[in-house]
């Protein structure tokens, strides 16, 4: 199983806490998800990421469909986190390739567009009847794990009592692949955002 077979990846849609997506980056950074696609919003919240968005890389989508487009283009499965009658034990790994994970609304979960985007669905088990559900930014953490077990990622160093931290990505100094892609994607906004205006005008 090469690196791109082992990759993760998330889709945010649908997500109305501010908190709970700055909670979901910063789960995401721990455990090794690659790319992050954003349907709809142009400016997101990063409260509570603490800094985890550097490590990040960003792709933002108009419509979910047009996300949906490019996971299928890259072989990408597109799984829900969503407690449905063919979801799968997420402890049981039923993972087979590279894998963007998807959740729900906190209150009202996946709405139909999101289900119907779904390939698959994994759930998480829980052990008491104390809550109905998990808060969205819990459960994600609790995937990605699982993921990056199945994957089997090497374990990140530790230093005392803290994992020991990565230079974050730079455009200047050690620009990846994803940061001059999305460099590249701002270049063309402001140059078709001028060219509108001059008409315009």
């Amino acid at each position: 199983m090469s690196g791109n077979d082992r990759d993760c990846y998330m889709l945010v849609y649908n997500i109305g806490k501010k908190k709970n997506f700055g909670d979901i980056l910063r789960s995401a950074a721990a455990f090794g998800v690659k790319e992050v696609f954003v349907v709809g919003a142009k400016k997101l919240s990063l409260f509570g990421n603490q800094g985890t968005q550097r490590y990040c890389s960003f792709t933002h989508f108009e419509s979910l469909e047009e996300a949906k487009a490019e996971l299928k283009k890259r072989g990408i499965t597109l799984v829900g986190i969503e407690i449905t009658d063919s979801a799968v034990s997420v402890q049981q790994h039923p993972f087979t390739g590279p894998t963007c994970f998807m959740a729900g609304n906190e209150g009202s979960g996946m709405n139909q567009q999101q289900l119907d985007a779904c390939d698959s669905f994994v759930f998480i088990p829980q052990y008491s009847g104390a809550t109905a559900s998990l808060n969205v930014a819990t459960a994600t953490g609790i995937v990605f794990h699982h993921f990056a077990l199945w994957a089997d990622k090497p374990e990140q160093e530790r230093q005392g009592y803290k994992f020991v931290m990565d230079q974050p990505p730079s455009y200047h100094l050690n620009p990846t692949e994803d940061i001059l892609k999305e460099a590249e994607r701002k270049r063309e906004e402001r140059r078709q955002k001028r060219e509108a205006e001059s008409i315009t005008n």
